[in-house]
């Protein structure tokens, strides 16, 4: 008789053992996430983001347009949020961090590369020519995991997620 893989659609205050492993389903590259950057007059701006590659975790990586806001934003101040959460939302990451805008093409191809998913990179529709696209990369520097339904908060050092990958 085999064993069933963990539910990992739904956080229980009981399965903290493997938390590290719910998170990493999370910040695995194929689950959307929420980037929030501040602009030049300290406006929050929040938006989903799609196109990832977690490989070099506590550094990760994403695709977006290179005349977007939030590159912009990202030049001006580069303080960002990132969240991920499950299905049902029992368990929400926050990825806090620094980031900084990649446009040299030896960076563009090795991350191109190290992107698994890119069907949702519909950025990329916009241009006709040249690479159409600029990086994102940012270093994680708190993880916070926050359980609405267990009224629980907890950090998580980068080391340990890096450790698990």
């Amino acid at each position: 008789m085999s064993i069933p893989p963990p539910d990992y659609s739904s956080f229980h205050i009981e399965d903290c053992e493997d938390v590290i492993g719910l998170v990493k389903t999370l910040v695995d590259g194929r689950h959307p996430g929420i980037l929030g950057t501040v602009d030049k007059d300290g406006k929050p701006h929040l938006r989903w983001m799609a196109t990832f590659s977690f490989s070099e975790f506590p550094v990760f990586h994403a695709l977006t347009h290179p005349q977007s806001e939030k590159v912009a934003q990202i030049w001006e101040n580069p303080n960002v949020d990132w969240m991920f959460s499950n299905e049902d939302l029992s368990l929400v990451v926050n990825l806090s961090g620094k980031a900084r805008v990649l446009t040299d093409t030896p960076s563009l191809k090795r991350i191109w590369a190290k992107i698994d998913d890119k069907s949702h990179a519909y950025f990329l529709n916009q241009y006709a020519k040249g690479a159409g696209f600029v990086a994102i990369e940012t270093v994680v520097k708190a993880v916070r995991c926050t359980s609405p339904r267990d009224d629980l908060r907890f950090d998580l050092e980068t080391a340990e997620l890096a450790r698990a990958r």
